[in-house]
């Protein structure tokens, strides 16, 4: 854990490096509090400590006892003769920190009179934070955001279709990924990678208990029996400290059990396969008690990285995360084995180039590098990433596993981004909200699938 401690204070210290160089918070200004800090990166107090120790170090900030951290009065930032390409994205991100060096790297290197200076803004205030920028001269060139950040822009900022810009790798796009960020038939968005919700599992922990691994089409009971025999009190004090599978209350994570059982989140769907989805989350978590249970404020992936959980329902995005924090760390992809039916959740992030662009030509450059088959493989191969181009997948990763992903010649059309599945997110907020009860078992399956088909009839 040294390691990953490490790394969240300096990515804290790289971003607001960034925000002060950049001139977003200038000299004499005072940045968050500590408490805001943690709250909106989700590190700790010595982390954000530790990142504001080293920013003291080099001179930028200084703190006034009693009254915060202001960035030094004295800091002088110099003019440079380069162009400078501003991108804007949200914060904490997987692929901001691990594939934006290696884009950027090749790109200055290609464009040696261009800067490309980044910005990262907490997720939880993105649009504010890019708002607030833009009021105060710091015009962005380019965003990174999440497929909702994306649903969720207001009507201030206007984008460029990029559809004719990127027509080469539009056409190597699946499918399916075609349609979701087209916006009255214009391109506003362009996968920077993408995900599948699947599920992935330890092969050291099914090796060292004699549990058979995961075979290609396995069941639900089979899925169940592992679960069970992977489920243990491994330091004899009487309480299970390693469990079967590591589960989280997050929408970003447990519809995929729904759709897989044939509930879209439509009052139309019916009653009865959402009551089945229920109750085989109750059967995990406390009729068998084989799944460790995560609030839906976090992913749930810690137990599942530190050995006390032997499954997880998660993200190639995530899973790219851990191997450049914890090099060496083993996991392998299984098939979805809660219902019949081919579907799962979809995550992607995504590029944007705002309209009022001071450097749209060299945006869109660095977008169709970013984009380009040499680049998309690089990132698969070195950080992990998958790409939204169906060859470079093809050719980066194999084909079993591709199949466990359904991702074959397309995506199967059974899955779907939050937005497309809910609509309007108020709706999941309030979904989320009306199930604490049942996520602490002290409400049935029947009960709560009667709310939330009432609350999908008022909202259709």
């Amino acid at each position: 854990m040294k390691r990953e401690n490490e790394f969240r204070y300096s990515k804290l210290a790289n971003i607001l490096r960034e925000q002060i160089l950049s001139g977003y918070i200038k000299p004499g200004q005072f940045l968050m509090s500590e408490n805001d800090l943690c709250r909106h990166y989700g590190i700790s107090r010595t982390s954000v400590r530790k990142s504001l120790d080293q920013l003291m170090k080099e001179g930028l900030i200084v703190k006034k006892v009693g009254q915060g951290t202001i960035v030094s009065p004295d800091l002088v930032i110099p003019n440079t003769k380069n162009k400078v390409l501003r991108i804007f994205a949200t914060s904490p991100s997987h692929f901001y920190e691990h594939c934006m060096p290696i884009i950027i790297e090749q790109f200055e290197r290609e464009n040696p009179n261009v800067e490309v200076k980044c910005l990262g803004f907490s997720s939880a205030e993105f649009w504010e934070s890019v708002q607030a920028s833009m009021d105060l001269g710091l015009q962005p060139d380019i965003l990174l955001t999440t497929d909702r950040h994306f649903d969720e822009i207001g009507s201030d900022i206007d984008f460029i279709d990029l559809k004719e810009h990127l027509a080469d790798s539009y056409e190597m796009l699946y499918p399916r990924l075609k349609t979701p960020f087209l916006r009255d038939g214009k391109l506003k968005g362009a996968i920077a990678t993408f995900s599948p919700v699947y599920l992935a599992y330890n092969p050291q922990l099914f090796r060292k208990h004699q549990v058979p691994e995961p075979s290609e089409l396995w069941t639900t009971e089979e899925f169940l029996q592992a679960a069970k025999r992977l489920t243990m009190d491994t330091n004899g004090d009487g309480i299970d400290d390693q469990y079967g599978l590591t589960l989280s209350s997050s929408l970003g994570r447990w519809p995929v059990i729904a759709l897989q059982n044939g509930a879209d989140f439509k009052a139309t769907s019916g009653k009865a396969p959402l009551v089945k989805t229920l109750n085989l989350i109750h059967d995990l978590l406390y009729r068998y008690r084989v799944a460790t249970l995560s609030p839906r404020s976090m992913l749930n992936s810690e137990a599942y990285v530190k050995g006390k959980a032997a499954m997880i329902m998660t993200t190639s995005i995530e899973m790219a995360g851990w191997n450049n924090v914890m090099p060496g760390f083993e996991s392998k992809v299984a098939s979805l084995p809660f219902g019949e039916r081919m579907g799962t959740l979809l995550i992607a992030n995504v590029w944007m180039i705002p309209s009022a662009s001071n450097e749209t030509e060299l945006a869109v450059r660095f977008l169709q590098k970013a984009l380009s088959p040499e680049i998309q493989e690089k990132l698969g191969k070195a950080a992990g990433f998958m790409s939204a181009l169906r060859p470079i997948n093809e050719k980066t990763w194999n084909k079993s596993m591709l199949q466990s992903l359904y991702m074959n010649e397309d995506i199967t059309e059974h899955s779907y981004f939050l937005y497309e599945l809910f609509g309007d997110f108020s709706l999941a907020d309030d979904m989320e909200s009306e199930m604490q009860l049942f996520w602490a078992g002290l409400e049935s399956a029947d009960e709560v699938a009667d709310r939330l088909l009432a609350m999908m009839s008022e909202r259709s």
